[in-house]
């Protein structure tokens, strides 16, 4: 059984040290990344690039990541801030357009153009989606009109925009924020659609 003529090993002879350093090599570089991922190796958190989301409407958006630090998660307040799950939401504008009007030229719809600061709280890297960001008009759930599909990593921020059409009758808005799955948040929005009709 033993096809070695000389007596020696097969760790020995140059294909079996080179398949045993090779093995060693594979060893250390994997648990170097498990070390490195888990944050063990380094302080550092991993940079990001800019995630960019193409509009599916005329509408390109970007997402930008912003370093700052965490804050506490609370409830609604007026800073228009919110937490829901592992993440905490910030409203930065809001800007209020006329989309189409009637033979009037009364306004029938409006674009309705919402900044967001979404800021990852308890160090869990995960993306943020359409899913994340809805709105609530009179009780009917709108998606945004823009795609959106971006990383948020560990502990840092990006600022995104949402786009939604809102018809001009409507009187309950609110922005729902989380996953419908996970935690979600409600930040009401005080739009005066009267002024602009």
């Amino acid at each position: 059984m033993n096809d070695n003529k000389m007596g020696t090993s097969w760790w020995q002879t140059i294909p079996g040290i080179l398949t045993g350093m090779a093995a060693v090599i594979t060893a250390l570089g994997g648990m170097l990344a498990v070390l490195y991922q888990s944050g063990l190796l380094s302080n550092e958190v991993p940079s990001s690039a800019s995630a960019n989301s193409s509009g599916l409407t005329q509408f390109p958006v970007n997402a930008t990541v912003v370093n700052e630090p965490t804050k506490e998660n609370s409830p609604p307040n007026k800073t228009g801030q919110v937490s829901a799950g592992h993440y905490n939401f910030k409203l930065l504008s809001t800007q209020l357009e006329s989309y189409s009007t009637d033979q009037n030229g009364k306004p029938q719809k409006y674009s309705l153009r919402l900044s967001l600061r979404v800021t990852d709280v308890l160090g869990k890297s995960d993306y943020v989606d359409r899913k994340t960001i809805r709105l609530s008009v009179d009780g009917a759930e709108l998606m945004p009109e823009n795609s959106i599909n971006f990383a948020v990593y560990d502990r840092q921020s990006a600022e995104t925009e949402a786009i939604f059409i809102v018809p001009a009758d409507a009187s309950a808005i609110a922005l729902l924020l989380g996953r419908p799955e996970d935690a979600v948040a409600k930040l009401p929005l005080t739009l005066d659609l009267s002024d602009n009709r």
